[in-house]
């Protein structure tokens, strides 16, 4: 990195196990996300997540709602893991605010469930997943305004679950890592609690910009019109669309804490996520940079069983959250 431009030069090849699913998805048949429409989406999305394995038990989960101002209130889902025996004693456990992806249009906090159970009980931490609200009902900025609400409120409960604020780490994945580091710079920016960490999986940083031609841009499971189609729903108004809340590629990025960035090599957004991370390195943002070269976009929440990579990412983010 160190160029003021990232330009990305990768074998086409997906990893033995992402090639096997997305053929056996394109076997089936399946309409794109496009194609589906927003209720059937989410309709379809929240089937699959439901017929999907449960994920492990944990020590504690329950349901609450987060105040927004101006804003209706937000659903969130607290995780608490079960503390391992070498835990030392009396250390509060991190504390791990999660926003999930779905192009700002699709997805929950049960969709987003099973992973959930997962990453706690791999990262012995406190998670907080956020039901933000969606496009195209709610478009920009109401997910922003309802994350950053979350990570405060995440921050000031801490010590009721056991979880040390002074260990919070915002994640998100693809629509929610925009959402999230934009979350975190404005929360730097107006005085907010500190976040230690900010882990993000191949978030979209070029924000409403029409896409075509890209690398993997017309494969499955996120293809370019899908992400024109997103867009188009969370920044109906073209006017906004490069804003720096929205495109972060524009956007000042200093002082933003370490961060753990995932990408997909054979995903359409890696170009922009590489750039992103150049961006914060150039800006002397601490950046852990992994590059999975062979792996499709969504592929740290995928349930194992289906992309066994899964794994290993998962493991990753968790030793990221260990050890801030």
């Amino acid at each position: 990195m160190g160029n003021a431009e990232v330009r990305l030069s990768l074998p086409p090849g997906q990893d033995a196990d992402a090639a096997e699913l997305a053929a056996r998805i394109r076997q089936l048949g399946q309409p794109s996300m496009r194609e589906r429409g927003v209720d059937g989406a989410r309709a379809y999305l929240e089937e699959r997540s439901a017929a999907g394995s449960a994920g492990p038990d944990v020590d504690h989960v329950h349901d609450a709602t987060v105040d927004v101002p101006g804003r209706a209130g937000v659903p969130v889902r607290v995780y608490r893991a079960r503390r391992r025996p070498q835990a030392q004693a009396g250390a509060g456990l991190p504390v791990v605010v999660y926003f999930h992806g779905g192009g700002w249009v699709i997805g929950s906090v049960a969709s987003s469930d099973s992973f959930c159970r997962r990453l706690v009980h791999a990262a012995d931490c406190v998670l907080v997943s956020v039901g933000y609200p969606l496009a195209p009902e709610h478009p920009y900025p109401h997910a922003v305004d309802s994350a950053v609400a979350a990570i405060a409120w995440s921050a000031a409960h801490a010590p009721e679950w056991g979880g040390d604020p002074a260990r919070l780490v915002v994640l998100g994945d693809s629509a929610g890592g925009n959402i999230a580091t934009v979350a975190v710079r404005r929360l730097l920016h107006h005085g907010g609690p500190p976040v230690a960490r900010q882990v993000l999986a191949y978030p979209v940083t070029a924000g409403g910009q029409v896409r075509a031609g890209g690398h993997f841009g017309a494969d499955w499971p996120l293809t370019d019109d899908d992400l024109n189609w997103f867009s188009d729903h969370y920044v109906p108004d073209p006017a906004l669309r490069q804003d720096p809340d929205v495109a972060l590629l524009h956007a000042d990025v200093g002082d933003l804490p370490p961060t753990t960035l995932l990408l997909a090599g054979c995903d359409p957004l890696v170009t922009e996520g590489l750039t992103y991370a150049d961006r914060l390195w150039q800006a002397g943002v601490r950046v852990d940079l992994h590059l999975y070269a062979g792996q499709i976009h969504g592929f740290l929440t995928l349930d194992p069983a289906a992309l066994p990579r899964a794994e290993e990412a998962l493991g990753l983010v968790a030793n990221a959250i260990r050890n801030t």
